[in-house]
């Protein structure tokens, strides 16, 4: 007889694609400051630097000085979910305080999506709770707004955030009044909120994951998967406005370079490119989902806006079909108990 599981850990099995294998983050050379740097925090499960790699694009297209660095931890599926995010939200505050200590002068732009939201979340704001499965994560305070490196952070952006939290005054999208899975309260909210400023949290209405509500609406997991297809190009803008910088059609260079590595999941044939394919895929759910039920693909990694890839590619794992099929066959096993 099987036991009883979590159905938001029978979506995490059921609707993902599996990623696989080596991946590589992203980072600026040692020596390099430049006038915007991006740090961008994955989903989970997905290859850095993930959906939002269109972010990037949109970002640093006609800037003449704008780069980004992913937040380097290991949140692949056989990983522990608040370990990663505890791990992420500890990386993180470890690079944006080095890279500022080296760069005082640069802007900073943090951008986080579905689990990886959480941890940008957690970075700014404070984290701490019992997450999927019964997990925890330890109670800690945020980065102050008044000192370095976060007086440096411009613009910050949360998409399809775990702890989606419903009436604050950056939310947007339809989503806007809708707690998600997680939402904050007390000290962690009001922690989060001394960055209002800069802040926007991007979360659709449909959304199971920063739109759960009550877990009893109905959902378009499409809906968690798209932001970077339907609003990357409004989300570059609205961090220029924060930039205090104007749109031009120019064509500027993008500087990015490849370093450490970071191990993702599982195995699979490999092979390496320097952009990460898209491939979305679909589903309904009438039950709240577990984030990693979103990462079922990767996104086209960022480009330099006179179109040159980043140095150093990136390094993923295509994966087959069958494990779509595997995990739908899981699903439907443990639905059957």
């Amino acid at each position: 007889m099987f036991a009883r599981v979590d159905p938001r850990y029978v979506a995490l099995l059921s609707l993902s694609i599996v990623f696989l294998a080596l991946v590589k983050a992203q980072e600026t050379g040692l020596d390099t400051c430049t006038d915007v740097h991006i740090f961008l925090s994955r989903g989970n499960n997905e290859p850095y630097p993930g959906r939002q790699g269109k972010l990037v694009q949109a970002i640093c297209s006609g800037l003449a000085s704008c780069d980004y660095e992913d937040i380097v931890f290991d949140n692949a599926l056989t990983t522990e979910y608040c370990g990663a995010v505890e791990a992420g939200r500890e990386a993180g505050i470890e690079q944006i305080t080095a890279y500022n200590k080296r760069c005082p002068d640069t802007k900073l732009v943090v951008s986080g999506y579905s689990q990886g939201a959480q941890v940008v979340g957690d970075i700014l704001g404070g984290g701490g709770g019992v997450f999927f499965q019964g997990c925890t994560t330890p109670t800690v305070t945020g980065l102050d707004p008044n000192s370095a490196p976060a007086n440096k952070i411009a613009a910050a952006l949360l998409f399809g955030n775990t702890r989606h939290t419903a009436n604050q005054s950056y939310n947007t999208l339809a989503g806007a009044s809708i707690n998600g899975l997680f939402p904050r309260s007390g000290q962690q909210l009001a922690g989060l909120d001394n960055f209002a400023g800069v802040l926007r949290d991007w979360c659709q209405g449909d959304d199971p994951v920063c739109a759960s509500g009550d877990g009893k609406r109905t959902y378009n997991v499409q809906d968690h998967l798209n932001y970077f297809d339907l609003y990357s190009g409004a989300a570059g803008e609205w961090v220029k406005s924060k930039l205090g910088e104007t749109t031009t059609s120019s064509s500027s260079s993008t500087t990015a370079s490849s370093s450490s590595s970071t191990t993702a999941s599982s195995t699979a044939a490999t092979s390496t490119t320097s952009r990460i394919s898209t491939q979305n895929s679909t589903a309904t759910a009438t039950s709240t989902l577990r984030p990693e039920v979103t990462i079922s693909s990767s996104s086209a990694s960022p480009t330099a806006t006179s179109g040159s890839q980043p140095e150093g590619g990136t390094e993923i794992v295509r994966c087959s079909k069958s494990y779509i099929g595997l995990g739908v066959f899981i699903w439907l096993l443990l639905m059957a108990v």
